[in-house]
């Protein structure tokens, strides 16, 4: 088969990019494919370029659009299982979103030429995954140093980068093949009589690049040594269907059986016990949880062990006062009439809530603050409140939820800190970093991970812990409603992993550090050293479309003259 033949660069190298990418993901425990998975993508970009002169931005571009396509549906088509609609939009909109980067990086390198291109690609992918962080329809679920949740042995040098070391790792690896390969199926382009050597040299430092990185990350993997003096940490599974029980089940059996197999697992060694996200379907009231029925059962229940603090993930409800008060989310219910035609309104907000209480009552909560764009929250609520009634209603409440600006660190009497990860937040590195920074010396997640079915999506979701154990080097407490429970070491050994869809309870001793990674300490530097780069060629390109222009319009007018 032809290299340039249409078939072969329209839909055959694309889709072997999207199957390279796929079966290098977690929850498959390959990765090597990474390192070749974009150069079908590159090479299919060079051949339709030297080949056509009509509209090749757009057929590159759906080449491109089709090999991340494939990447998308094949690595994260199990979001359909909660909403089809939202599954398709997610499947088909990230996929264009990640072109963008790809294009814009190919226009460079049309007008400054390979390296600068590529230097481009480089700077555009990680200034693309940062961005993709950090905005409201958020979905970093494929930021490509994910890839390495299954081999988190390779990459304890995280702690020290965080994913963008490994995003980094990735493009600089496929680039060199992409070198190698150009001279191999492009001998013309290049002096007979050097290519050969060329060719050795090339794999031969590809081979270094791919061997040196993990080379180092097992040495420290090895060496590392746990610091930190134990806490006694119990985590429950109460494994009720989100979509048959979770809200249809009454309270008191829910409660009893949580209590029930909580107490299986605590004794009066236990520092903290955690349930999963909304593990309460009541509507808790944060300016009167003392007396909120759930709130009183549990106090109840723990005080016979005055050491224990209790994490629990609830619905909170925020009530204000007057409008301005009010969040951009909040919401407005007419309680009755004062009098004719003025009504008497009852203004507050709905969060995801983790709440901490002993035997003293609550001592704080915190509300979730990445939420699930088209899930919890719709984009922009502050401009585009009309959207907030097209969220999707996978039961109990619905409509976009509140959020909060700062990190909240659960601390318990004996002021060891824990940091209330709620589900979604657990893929945000720099985010989870902040607890650190505030004095989270474990990091405890809270999910409801039975939305998505028995698919690679909570395997994926429990393999990405590992890397924020590593990042911060914090071990990690993880209670799942269905699935997977487990403890993280600060190396990324998961422990105890329970089965999918089983009730259990699991107890471990985890180390309590209070040192600070570089990456804790730095965050994402990598991306925004991106992001400047990004700046910069993009204004060199502009002034040196400004200079092209203006050299044209001088020698037409000498022309003219």
């Amino acid at each position: 088969m032809r290299v340039n033949s249409p078939w072969l660069l329209f839909a055959g190298l694309p889709i072997l990019s999207g199957l390279l990418m796929w079966s290098a993901w977690p929850p498959l425990p390959t990765a090597l494919p990474v390192f070749i998975g974009l150069v079908p993508l590159f090479l299919a970009d060079e051949a339709i370029t030297a080949r056509f002169r009509k509209f090749t931005g757009l057929k590159v571009w759906l080449a491109v659009y089709l090999g991340l396509l494939v990447w998308n549906v094949s690595t994260t088509w199990w979001v359909s299982n909660a909403s089809l609609i939202g599954g398709i939009f997610a499947c088909m909109a990230n996929p264009a979103l990640m072109s963008v980067p790809f294009m814009a990086s190919r226009r460079i390198r049309l007008r400054f030429g390979d390296q600068a291109g590529y230097l481009a690609l480089v700077a555009f992918w990680m200034s693309f995954e940062y961005i993709h962080l950090r905005w409201e329809l958020t979905w970093p679920w494929l930021t490509l140093g994910n890839v390495f949740a299954a081999k988190y042995q390779w990459v304890q040098w995280y702690s020290y980068t965080g994913v963008f070391g490994g995003t980094l790792w990735i493009l600089l690896v496929n680039l060199l093949v992409l070198s190698v390969c150009k001279r191999l199926l492009y001998p013309e382009r290049y002096p007979a009589q050097k290519s050969a050597g060329a060719m050795i040299r090339g794999t031969a430092i590809v081979f270094i690049c791919i061997i040196m990185p993990i080379g180092v990350s097992l040495w420290q993997y090895k060496h590392y040594v746990e610091k930190g003096d134990p806490v006694q940490v119990t985590v429950l599974q109460p494994n009720f269907d989100p979509y048959t029980e979770k809200f249809t089940v009454p309270y008191r059996v829910q409660m009893e059986k949580m209590l029930d197999w909580s107490f299986k697992g605590v004794d009066d060694s236990t520092d903290f016990l955690l349930w999963p996200e909304t593990a309460i379907q009541d509507d808790i009231w944060l300016d009167r949880l003392r007396t909120e029925r759930p709130v009183r059962d549990i106090q109840k229940a723990i005080d016979s062990f005055p050491g224990l603090t209790c994490i629990i993930g609830i619905n909170g409800f925020e009530r204000f006062r007057n409008a301005d008060e009010a969040t951009a989310t909040a919401r407005k219910y007419i309680l009755n009439q004062q009098g004719p035609g003025v009504p008497d309104t009852l203004l507050f907000d709905v969060y995801n809530t983790a709440l901490a209480l002993n035997h003293n009552g609550p001592i704080a909560y915190y509300h979730k603050s990445k939420l699930v764009p088209g899930v919890e929250r719709m984009p922009y609520p502050e401009q585009l409140a009309l959207l907030n009634r097209l969220t999707i209603d996978l039961g109990g409440i619905s409509g976009s939820l509140g959020i909060q600006k700062e990190r909240t660190v659960f601390f318990n009497e004996q002021k060891i800190g824990i940091a209330p990860v709620i589900c979604y937040e657990s893929v945000f590195g720099e985010y989870v970093s902040d607890y650190v920074k505030k004095g989270a010396g474990i990091i405890g997640i809270i999910t409801n991970d039975g939305w998505w079915g028995d698919t690679g999506g909570y395997r994926q979701h429990c393999m990405y812990a590992s890397l924020r154990s590593i990042e911060t080097r914090r071990s990690l407490a993880r209670s799942a409603n269905t699935g997977i429970s487990c403890f993280i070491d600060q190396k990324g050994n998961i422990s105890q992993a329970t089965d999918w869809r089983t009730d259990a309870v699991i107890s471990a001793a985890l180390p309590v550090n209070t040192d600070l990674t570089f990456y804790t300490e730095h965050g994402d530097y990598l991306a925004r050293i991106a992001l400047w780069m990004s700046a910069a060629i993009l204004i060199t390109a502009w002034v040196y479309r400004l200079r092209d222009r203006w050299m044209k319009r001088v020698a037409k007018r000498q022309h003219d003259k």
